[in-house]
Protein backbone atom coordinates (compact mmCIF):
# COMPACT_ATOMS: atom_id res chain seq x y z
CA UNK A 1 0.00 0.00 0.00
CA UNK A 2 1.78 3.49 -1.27
CA UNK A 3 2.25 5.67 1.51
CA UNK A 4 1.75 9.31 0.47
CA UNK A 5 3.10 11.61 4.13
CA UNK A 6 0.75 14.28 1.88
CA UNK A 7 -2.54 12.64 2.44
CA UNK A 8 -4.08 13.55 5.33
CA UNK A 9 -7.63 11.89 3.83
CA UNK A 10 -8.14 9.48 1.90
CA UNK A 11 -8.99 9.79 -1.54
CA UNK A 12 -12.26 9.79 -2.93
CA UNK A 13 -12.23 7.13 -4.59
CA UNK A 14 -11.77 4.81 -1.59
CA UNK A 15 -13.98 7.03 0.65
CA UNK A 16 -16.65 6.54 -2.05
CA UNK A 17 -16.11 2.99 -2.23
CA UNK A 18 -16.07 2.48 1.89
CA UNK A 19 -19.72 4.18 2.40
CA UNK A 20 -21.05 2.36 -0.86
CA UNK A 21 -19.99 -0.85 0.72
CA UNK A 22 -21.13 0.03 4.21
CA UNK A 23 -24.80 1.00 2.90
CA UNK A 24 -24.60 -2.03 0.75
CA UNK A 25 -24.15 -4.48 3.59
CA UNK A 26 -26.26 -3.12 5.80
CA UNK A 27 -29.06 -3.46 2.96
CA UNK A 28 -28.23 -7.17 2.05
CA UNK A 29 -28.65 -8.03 5.96
CA UNK A 30 -31.02 -5.80 6.67
CA UNK A 31 -33.78 -6.67 3.95
CA UNK A 32 -33.35 -10.54 4.90
CA UNK A 33 -35.85 -9.30 8.07
CA UNK A 34 -38.49 -8.36 5.77
CA UNK A 35 -38.83 -12.75 4.84
CA UNK A 36 -40.61 -12.86 7.49
CA UNK A 37 -43.66 -10.58 6.72
CA UNK A 38 -44.45 -12.34 3.86
CA UNK A 39 -45.66 -16.09 3.13
CA UNK A 40 -43.28 -18.96 1.25
CA UNK A 41 -43.46 -18.79 -2.60
CA UNK A 42 -45.07 -15.46 -2.46
CA UNK A 43 -43.80 -12.85 -5.05
CA UNK A 44 -43.02 -10.26 -1.91
CA UNK A 45 -40.97 -12.87 -0.48
CA UNK A 46 -39.39 -13.66 -3.76
CA UNK A 47 -38.21 -9.60 -3.97
CA UNK A 48 -36.78 -10.00 -0.50
CA UNK A 49 -34.13 -12.66 -2.03
CA UNK A 50 -33.93 -11.01 -5.21
CA UNK A 51 -33.09 -7.58 -3.47
CA UNK A 52 -30.97 -9.18 -1.00
CA UNK A 53 -29.02 -11.59 -4.02
CA UNK A 54 -28.68 -8.42 -6.14
CA UNK A 55 -27.08 -6.51 -3.32
CA UNK A 56 -24.39 -9.21 -2.43
CA UNK A 57 -23.20 -8.89 -6.20
CA UNK A 58 -23.07 -5.85 -5.71
CA UNK A 59 -20.58 -6.14 -3.13
CA UNK A 60 -18.90 -8.50 -4.46
CA UNK A 61 -18.30 -5.89 -7.42
CA UNK A 62 -17.35 -2.96 -5.02
CA UNK A 63 -14.97 -5.24 -2.91
CA UNK A 64 -13.46 -6.21 -5.84
CA UNK A 65 -12.59 -2.92 -6.66
CA UNK A 66 -11.94 -1.74 -3.81
CA UNK A 67 -8.98 -4.24 -2.86
CA UNK A 68 -7.30 -2.83 -5.39
CA UNK A 69 -8.04 0.83 -4.73
CA UNK A 70 -6.72 -0.03 -1.09
CA UNK A 71 -3.21 -2.01 -1.76
CA UNK A 72 -2.05 -0.27 -5.13
CA UNK A 73 -3.79 3.44 -4.76
CA UNK A 74 -2.14 6.12 -2.57
CA UNK A 75 -3.01 6.09 0.87
CA UNK A 76 -2.25 8.93 4.09
CA UNK A 77 -0.16 7.50 6.69
CA UNK A 78 -1.84 6.43 9.74
CA UNK A 79 -2.93 9.63 12.17
CA UNK A 80 -0.19 10.90 14.18
CA UNK A 81 -3.38 11.69 16.80
CA UNK A 82 -3.81 7.92 17.53
CA UNK A 83 -0.73 5.32 19.55
CA UNK A 84 0.42 2.34 17.44
CA UNK A 85 -1.26 0.26 19.16
CA UNK A 86 -4.60 1.69 18.27
CA UNK A 87 -3.07 1.86 14.81
CA UNK A 88 -2.15 -2.03 14.88
CA UNK A 89 -5.89 -3.03 15.83
CA UNK A 90 -7.54 -0.90 13.51
CA UNK A 91 -5.73 -2.61 10.66
CA UNK A 92 -6.41 -6.32 12.53
CA UNK A 93 -10.11 -5.16 12.53
CA UNK A 94 -10.16 -4.06 8.84
CA UNK A 95 -8.26 -7.13 7.60
CA UNK A 96 -11.07 -9.25 9.46
CA UNK A 97 -14.12 -7.30 8.28
CA UNK A 98 -12.19 -7.79 4.79
CA UNK A 99 -12.35 -11.35 5.07
CA UNK A 100 -15.68 -11.91 6.90
CA UNK A 101 -17.40 -9.96 4.07
CA UNK A 102 -15.36 -12.12 1.46
CA UNK A 103 -16.30 -15.36 2.91
CA UNK A 104 -19.88 -14.40 3.53
CA UNK A 105 -20.29 -13.10 -0.32
CA UNK A 106 -18.78 -16.33 -1.06
CA UNK A 107 -20.79 -18.73 0.87
CA UNK A 108 -23.67 -16.47 -0.37
CA UNK A 109 -23.30 -17.62 -3.94
CA UNK A 110 -22.34 -20.92 -3.25
CA UNK A 111 -25.61 -21.52 -0.78
CA UNK A 112 -27.66 -20.11 -3.97
CA UNK A 113 -26.28 -22.33 -6.31
CA UNK A 114 -26.28 -25.46 -3.83
CA UNK A 115 -30.40 -25.32 -3.66
CA UNK A 116 -30.58 -24.86 -7.72
CA UNK A 117 -31.32 -21.15 -8.10
CA UNK A 118 -29.63 -19.08 -10.30
CA UNK A 119 -28.57 -15.36 -9.09
CA UNK A 120 -29.48 -12.19 -10.93
CA UNK A 121 -27.88 -8.58 -10.51
CA UNK A 122 -31.30 -6.44 -10.42
CA UNK A 123 -32.19 -8.75 -13.34
CA UNK A 124 -29.61 -7.09 -15.75
CA UNK A 125 -28.19 -10.46 -15.70
CA UNK A 126 -28.59 -13.67 -14.68
CA UNK A 127 -25.77 -16.22 -13.98
CA UNK A 128 -27.11 -19.84 -13.91
CA UNK A 129 -26.19 -22.09 -11.04
CA UNK A 130 -23.36 -24.65 -12.49
CA UNK A 131 -23.52 -27.05 -9.37
CA UNK A 132 -26.22 -30.09 -8.70
CA UNK A 133 -28.26 -29.15 -6.05
CA UNK A 134 -27.49 -30.51 -2.58
CA UNK A 135 -30.19 -29.06 -0.17
CA UNK A 136 -28.55 -30.96 3.01
CA UNK A 137 -24.94 -29.45 2.69
CA UNK A 138 -26.97 -26.07 1.36
CA UNK A 139 -28.81 -26.00 4.61
CA UNK A 140 -24.76 -26.08 6.20
CA UNK A 141 -23.64 -23.41 4.19
CA UNK A 142 -26.60 -22.00 4.96
CA UNK A 143 -25.59 -21.25 8.97
CA UNK A 144 -22.42 -20.72 8.44
CA UNK A 145 -23.30 -18.05 5.67
CA UNK A 146 -25.36 -16.22 8.34
CA UNK A 147 -23.09 -16.83 11.02
CA UNK A 148 -20.36 -15.08 8.65
CA UNK A 149 -22.78 -12.25 8.21
CA UNK A 150 -23.73 -11.60 11.38
CA UNK A 151 -19.62 -11.93 12.18
CA UNK A 152 -19.62 -8.67 9.60
CA UNK A 153 -22.45 -6.68 11.08
CA UNK A 154 -20.51 -6.84 14.40
CA UNK A 155 -17.34 -6.10 13.02
CA UNK A 156 -18.61 -3.15 11.06
CA UNK A 157 -20.66 -1.99 14.15
CA UNK A 158 -17.42 -1.74 16.07
CA UNK A 159 -15.82 -0.01 13.35
CA UNK A 160 -18.00 2.47 13.43
CA UNK A 161 -18.60 3.03 17.20
CA UNK A 162 -15.08 2.85 17.37
CA UNK A 163 -14.66 5.95 14.92
CA UNK A 164 -17.46 7.60 16.97
CA UNK A 165 -15.68 7.63 20.08
CA UNK A 166 -12.57 8.87 17.73
CA UNK A 167 -14.71 11.71 16.84
CA UNK A 168 -16.60 12.86 19.81
CA UNK A 169 -14.99 11.57 22.72
CA UNK A 170 -10.98 11.72 21.78
CA UNK A 171 -11.69 14.85 19.42
CA UNK A 172 -8.66 12.91 16.58
CA UNK A 173 -8.95 12.71 13.07
CA UNK A 174 -9.98 9.47 12.46
CA UNK A 175 -13.64 9.81 11.25
CA UNK A 176 -12.67 13.13 9.60
CA UNK A 177 -10.23 11.05 7.23
CA UNK A 178 -12.62 9.19 5.69
CA UNK A 179 -16.00 11.42 5.61
CA UNK A 180 -16.73 13.61 2.45
CA UNK A 181 -14.86 16.38 1.89
CA UNK A 182 -17.82 18.87 3.09
CA UNK A 183 -18.56 17.11 5.87
CA UNK A 184 -15.23 17.41 7.31
CA UNK A 185 -13.28 20.07 5.24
Amino acid sequence: MPVDPRMTRYGPALRALHWLTAIAVFTAFGVTYLEQFFARGTPARGMVWWVHISVGLLLIALVAVRIPVRIFGRNPPASTQISRPVAIASHIVHGLLYLALIATLALGVYLAFLRGNAVSFFSLFTIPSPIAVNRDLGKQVQEIHELMANAVIVLALLHGAAAVLHHVVLKDDVLKRMLPERLAP
